[in-house]
């Protein structure tokens, strides 16, 4: 069980606002919903090679972006003030942005404290997102990097700010129902297809051990959970073992109509459900956004 205390997320909150705003912060910053009030500035430029990247510089930026998802092929020949990505997910996108200028480019990620890979120790996981306090430092990074980029940063910094701020509420507001669901619950050891789902374990402590470690028998699990590109092999292994398998969208593909936060809730929901943990309806107040 993970308790997040209410003044480490005062803490992330004051420092989003006294890095990129001129805002004041209160015990209850965590809780109360930013008021967006700075000045619009000019848009900035971003291309975005990744769905996190796009959904959080699109909520970062308001109506002060102009936004496109871009995928690696373009990417050398885009003119955007800033190339925002998550290197780790998409080989090509690393080697692409490897020849950008490194001023444009925005590792959205950046400030994350990431984890090791489970399947390579020296290698980083990028799924930060399966943590919604990752979310929150995401926010952080590209409205940072956003307000510098802009041909009026004083007032950009203001504004992204915020709105970075108002995304860090969001963010937290699903980390806390995750820890009402989750807390309660005995998670049973989660087999895995693939490891994508480290932060979530490690936010909510409970396991996830790789298909290719796990032995059938030797501790009860519920459910294989594999990424789409693996069914078959998953589907097969579940059978054997007699227990389901069950899918798992890492959220790194998105239409722009997807919302990422919503997204973790979405998996979320089936982990618990397969757990028999409680399942929280949030009222359309609660939901992300």
């Amino acid at each position: 069980m993970r308790l997040r205390l209410p003044l480490r997320m005062v803490a992330m909150v004051c420092a989003g606002l006294v890095t990129m705003s001129l805002a004041a912060c209160t015990r209850n910053a965590a809780d109360a919903k930013p008021t967006i009030s700075a000045g619009v500035p000019p848009a900035v430029t971003v291309a975005a090679a990744d769905f996190p990247s796009f959904w959080v510089a699109e909520r970062v930026g308001g109506d002060a972006i102009d936004l496109r998802l871009t995928d690696a092929a373009d990417l050398a020949a885009s003119e955007a003030d800033l190339i925002a990505y998550v290197p780790g997910i998409d080989p090509a996108v690393d080697a692409a942005v490897a020849d950008l200028p490194d001023e444009r480019v925005v590792d959205v990620v950046g400030d994350v404290s990431l984890l090791a890979s489970v399947r390579n120790p020296q290698v980083k996981d990028p799924y930060a997102w399966f943590d919604p306090v990752n979310v929150a430092t995401m926010a952080q990074t590209l409205g940072r990097a956003m307000g510098q980029a802009s041909a009026t940063q004083f007032e950009a910094l203001q504004y992204y700010g915020l709105r970075a701020l108002s995304v860090q509420s969001d963010a937290l507001a699903v980390d806390q129902r995750l820890q009402d669901q989750f807390n309660p619950c005995q998670i049973a050891t989660l087999v895995v297809e693939a490891p994508v789902l480290t932060y979530l374990a490690k936010a909510y402590a409970f396991d996830q051990v790789p298909l290719i470690a796990w032995e059938p028998g030797q501790e009860t699990v519920e459910a294989i959970y594999y990424t789409l590109d693996a069914a078959p092999a998953v589907r097969d292994a579940a059978a054997a073992a007699g227990v389901r398998a069950l899918p798992v969208d890492t959220l790194t593909e998105g239409a722009p109509q997807d919302d990422l936060l919503q997204g973790v809730l979405d998996i979320a929901d089936e982990i618990a459900a397969a757990q028999d943990c409680p399942l929280l309806t949030p009222s359309a107040t609660d939901r992300p956004g």
